[in-house]
Formats: C-alpha cells, structure tokens, sequence
C-alpha cells in the first residue's frame, strides 16, 4: 500500500467541526494589541484528545472542548450512518469534572477516564483531583464505574462484552474480598475476567501475595505470572499452565538508601510486558548499569534474558507499542530530539517510513487501528502543525485530514521549532528546543528563555502554546533548554544535577543564553527567563543569583525558599517519599543549611535587580501558594520592583482554559511592557 494523496482540510473535518460545535465558545478575554494569535487561541484546552477508531472501523471516539467545564466525550460516525453524539458527564457537578481520555474497549463498550474535584479532609487545601474510569454501554446509553484498582490486561476481540483485568484482592481474616479499598493482611493481584454488561468479575487465575505482573497470551490466557518477594527480595518468573505454576526464573535483588531513609531495589528484571510478534520472547524494560533505560527480551524457554535489543545512544527507551487485536508487542518508541520509532511488524514499518517522508518536519504515531488494519488514525504534531489527526485508509491509499487540536491558531502563525546544540562551561554537551518566530529573521531577537519544570523531566519537539508559540508570535525568540537534571537522557545525566540547584544547573541556562547572543541570534540586552514550578525556580535564581543576565523574569508556581518549602513538604500525606527524593536532588537542608540559605531566591533578594512577575495558583497542591507570599514580601521589603498574579480555582498543573489564559496573558503584558518586541 502507498499512500496516494492527503484530502484537504475539508471534507471529513467539516463533519467532525459541526459535531464539536456541541461545545460552548468560550468567550474572548481582554485583546493584546501585539500578537496575531489571540491568546484564548493558546490557552484553550485541546480540540482533539484521545483520537481512537472503533474495532469495526466505523466511528471515532474522542475528547473535545475549549474549557474544562466543557470537555466531553464525543462518537463521531465516519459513514454518515447515524448522528455523531456526546456523552454527557459523570459527577454530581459538571464543572468539577475533567474528562482526560477514551478508547474503545469493543464495538459496543468504551472507556472513558475522567478526573474529578472532590473534597480531601485534612489537607491544607480544599479540593483534589482523582482519577475515576467508567465503561459506558453505546447500545443502552448507560454506564458504570469500574474499579480504580483494576488494570486492564487484554481486550477479548472474539468476546465483545469481555475484557480481560487484573485487580488486588485483600486478604482478611482466610476470606478474599474482592475490590476492597483498604484494610488486611495483604493483597493478591488475581486475574479476571470482566463482564462488562453486568459488571461481573469472574476469576481467570489466581495470583499470590507476591504476584505483581501477568503477562497475557495469543488466546488471551495468562502464560506467565511474575512474583517479587519484597521480604526476600527475589524476582520470580512462572510459566503458567492452566492452574499450574513452573518456576522458571529467579534473580536476587539488592536494595540501595537514598535520601535520609529511602531504598530503592536493583536488579536485571523488571515487569514485563508482552510478547513479541515475531516470537523472540517477551519484553521488558530496565536501566543498563543503572544508567540508560534499554529494552531487553525474556526467554521462556530457556530462562535467559539477551539484550539490550534497543539501546538508542544518548537517550533513554520509551516503551512498548502493543496491538489491542492479539497482545503481541509489534513496536517500539522513545524520544530523542525527535520521537523515533521501530516497528517490529514489516507493513507497520514501511507505513511509518512513508508517513515521516510525506511530514518531514513533524513527529507521527500511529495511534489506533481497526480490526481489519484497514482504517488508522494518525498523529502530526510538530512542524506546520499544532497537532493535527487524519484518518489513514490503508484500501485506498487516501488520508484525510479530521482536526486540529488547536483550530484557532492558523498554519502560516505556528513557528519553527529546531534544535540547538551548546557547550556548557564544564565541558557538558548540553541542547534545547529554539522556537523562532517565523515572520523576522534570526538576527538580534529578544530572548524568552524557558526552563522547563521537575526538574526530572525534559521539553520534548513539538507545539508547546503555554511555554513557546504564544510568545514567537510575538517576535520573541524562545528557547527551552535540557539542562543537566534533566530527565530521558539517563540516570548518569539525572545525577550530574544533583546537588547542582541555582548552580551548574542554573549555568547550564546562562550557557545557554550566551551562546544565543554568540550566534547572533538575540540581543544581550534583551533577556528575559520565564518559567513554572522548577522552571519558577530557575526564573527566580536568574533574577536573584545572576540579575546581570536577564531585563526581567517571570516565575510561575515557583520554590523560592527551600528550607521553607522542604518543612512543608515533611508535613505533606506522604511526604518521606518526595523528602527521600529531594534530598538526594537538592542536598540534606538539615546538615547544609547555609547552602540553602545562598541557593534559595527569596533569601538573596536584595541582590535582584529586574522586574518581576510571580504567577500562583491558591490552591496549588504541589508547590504551596506560600512560596509566591514569600518571594514577594521578601523581594518587596528588599524595595525591588514585583507585581503578584494569584491565580483562584485552580492548581499547580493549571487544568482549566480560564487559568490558562490568565497566565499567558500575564506573562506576555509583563513582556511587552519590560522587554519589549520590535515592530511588525
């Protein structure tokens, strides 16, 4: 099959577009004079999350709307044969309701995943979020919620109201009680089988105190149960059998401390996930001399693993592509600058090639396929695109454009993104994402330099219209650095950063900068940092530590006092685990408090010199609204220039358009007010 020819932008995304017209328009807010693109454009949620076609290839099911109050699912007919519809919500109030994601579970039978805002007593804040999933019936409009402890193992294809799940059952007092939540001596992960017109659990096998993993047939049977004796710290694998269990592999593990009183286990396996298409064994995935994620095959037969079989050389693996039709493991994918695949199955593979030859500047996935392998839908995102789904007819040859995640921001008004590449002052080869706006040359530009959160994370290639697009289109060059700390690049990468707080990590960003201006490509005199959560971190040690660097810095839910922050995190609902992790990140406060004292912005305030803005939100669960009352009574009472922007209703992860565009419209007055664009 080769693909013949793309269809415009019209035709099957006209359909789709009046379907999600269902959505309310959210209502323009207040007009920047500079930009084209109207920030409500950027702040929107996603058009189209969650894209997924049925196993018979007929419909489409999705997530759609502009606001969180306005996000719904939606079953779009692809024939024309019955009228596209939306499922309405869930929760007892629709505004505490975020739908997150989708897929078909039959025919007749979808998942739907959705986040709901409830109450959480004794916490310093007023609401959470927790994730719920209910099975909705197509046939009978209906649905129920499933348990949130189940993890789905395998589709049934040939038993369409089946599915396959493994849930914990607590053992009490000789009695199992299925699905409980809480109490016990222990628990077991059994495996069942879920009716789904009923909600009936019929057990399939029995797992034990130790069982952690199956690993799931051709003929949808368990094949493999994988044991981890934490008392005796083993892994072990059996070869099931019907209600027969071989051991056929066992390896000791060891256990290192971390932090103040954190263990961590070591060791050559790791949970596997399936079997391979072309039958070499099952995969898995597991750091190679604790450094690099690598995948790697387990052998059944001979209780042998080989590997690693993907080792990509400076990056981390991603995981593994599984087809819903036969739970074999058909492919595989990371990230590196760009995302990279490897299909295991040759057809999938040569349609991959074509696809990255027809979008040379994007990133593809492949995301879903009927039960014939007829009709897929695909991914575009990065390049020209903000995002963008087709619909892949694999009989004819045809692709045909379905929707935009971000409709309102025009193709000719999304910018360039390309890789940079830098030398730290170490030695360290370090690179970043630059975003440049696509109507100026790259000569002399303001800078918005973008730090990225975690700081155990990573910017990846793509759209990004909180941190990046909304800016370029401004006329500002943005460039988002992996600094050292930064995730997927290896653990030896993850360590050089610590320890390294408002250090080498924040020189990594001034590097950075200075090698911009070395090219040519933006004025010295015109930088601004901006940045949320580690990124706000990074904002404020710029503007305390090195305010030559910077005009101005924007901080958005930021640390800002470290030994008030890691006091609060102590006194968090398990907070030993995240009070292990930061020591060994940032260092132990209790012993190197003055080190603290001179990494912490809100303490070095009277050496800042530049305007500031710092953006919170009040209910903020991981970062506290506190970190911003500090920095700025400390930055006000050293007499500097700070405006505060607390943002109501929301929290850390800014999950509603209207917080969104309260954010973006901050940061980008606060620019044109204090590191302004050249003219148009």
């Amino acid at each position: 099959m080769s693909i013949k020819h793309i269809l415009a932008r019209t035709g099957w995304g006209v359909g789709l577009a009046a379907a999600a017209a269902l959505a309310p328009v959210l209502s323009a807010a207040t007009a920047i004079a500079q930009p084209v693109v109207p920030t409500e454009a950027y702040a929107r949620l996603p058009d189209a999350q969650s894209v997924n076609i049925s196993p018979d290839g007929t419909r489409i099911a999705m997530i759609t709307g502009a606001e969180r109050d306005q996000t719904f699912a939606l079953i779009v007919s692809l024939d024309g044969s019955e009228q596209s519809f939306a499922i309405p919500g869930f929760s007892r109030d629709i505004d505490d309701e975020l739908l997150v994601g989708v897929d078909w579970l039959s025919d007749r039978y979808i998942l739907i995943v959705y986040r709901e805002r409830i109450s959480v007593p004794g916490q310093p804040w007023e609401d959470a979020d927790v994730a719920r999933r209910v099975v909705y019936d197509l046939e009978e409009r209906d649905y129920h919620e499933i348990d949130p402890q189940a993890s789905i193992e395998s589709l049934l294809p040939d038993d369409p109201d089946g599915i396959l799940i493994s849930t914990i059952v607590v053992q009490q007092r000789g009695t199992s009680v299925d699905r409980a939540r809480g109490g016990g001596v222990g628990q077991i992960v059994n495996l069942y089988r879920y009716d789904m017109d009923d909600a009936d659990y019929d057990r399939v096998a029995n797992g034990t105190l130790s069982t952690v993993n199956w690993v799931i047939g051709e003929d949808n049977q368990p094949i493999l149960r994988q044991d981890r004796e934490a008392d005796e710290q083993r892994w072990r694998v059996y070869d099931y059998n019907g209600r027969r269990a071989n051991l056929i592999y066992e390896e000791t593990y060891s256990v290192e401390r971390f932090g103040r009183d954190g263990r961590r286990a070591i060791s050559r396996m790791s949970n596997l996930v399936g079997e391979d298409v072309q039958g070499r064994g099952i995969w898995f995935s597991q750091l190679e001399d604790r450094d690099k994620l690598r995948a790697y095959l387990f052998h059944p037969q001979t209780g042998e693993i080989s590997g690693p079989e993907i080792a990509p050389e400076d990056f981390d693996f991603g995981g593994f592509i599984t087809d819903w039709r036969t739970g074999k493991v058909i492919g595989a994918t990371w990230f590196e600058e760009r995302r990279q695949t490897e299909w295991f199955d040759p057809d999938f593979a040569a349609l991959q090639d074509q696809l990255e030859d027809l979008f040379a500047d994007s990133d593809i996935t492949i995301t879903s396929w009927d039960r014939a392998g007829e009709r897929l839908i695909v991914n575009v995102a990065g390049g020209a695109t903000s995002d963008d789904f087709y619909l892949l007819d694999r009989t004819t040859g045809e692709m045909a454009f379905l929707m935009s995640a971000y409709p309102e921001v025009p193709p000719e008004r999304i910018h360039p993104v390309s890789v940079v590449n830098y030398t730290a002052r170490d030695g360290l080869d370090l690179w970043g994402y630059l975003t440049l706006p696509n109507d100026r040359p790259a000569d002399g530009l303001p800078l918005v330099i973008a730090p990225h959160g975690g700081p155990q994370s990573r910017d990846v290639y793509g759209f990004d219209p909180l941190f990046a697009q909304p800016y370029a289109d401004m006329g500002y060059a943005v460039f988002q650095p992996n600094f050292r700390g930064s995730d997927g690049m290896g653990q030896d990468f993850v360590r050089r950063g610590h320890g390294e707080w408002g250090r080498l990590m924040q020189s990594d960003i001034t590097d950075a900068v200075e090698h911009l201006v070395a090219e040519g490509v933006v004025d010295a005199g015109r930088v601004c940092i901006w940045g949320w959560s580690y990124g706000g971190y990074a904002a404020l040690a710029g503007w305390a530590l090195t305010p030559d660097v910077y005009r101005c810095a924007i901080a958005g839910a930021p640390v800002s006092d470290i030994l008030e922050m890691m006091a609060w995190q102590a006194d968090q609902l398990g907070g030993a685990g995240a009070v292990n992790y930061w020591t060994e990140y940032i260092g132990d406060w209790r012993v190197e408090r003055d080190r603290m004292v001179a990494i912490s912005p809100a303490r070095q305030a009277a050496n800042g010199d530049d305007p500031l803005l710092v953006i919170h939100a009040r209910e903020d669960q991981i970062v506290p609204f506190e970190q911003a009352e500090i920095m700025v009574a400390a930055a006000r009472n050293a007499g500097k220039d700070v405006e505060l922007v607390a943002i109501d209703g929301d929290g850390h992860n800014l999950l509603f358009a209207r917080t969104r565009q309260i954010t973006i419209d901050a940061v980008r007055n606060f620019l044109l007010e204090h590191n302004p664009p050249d003219p148009r």
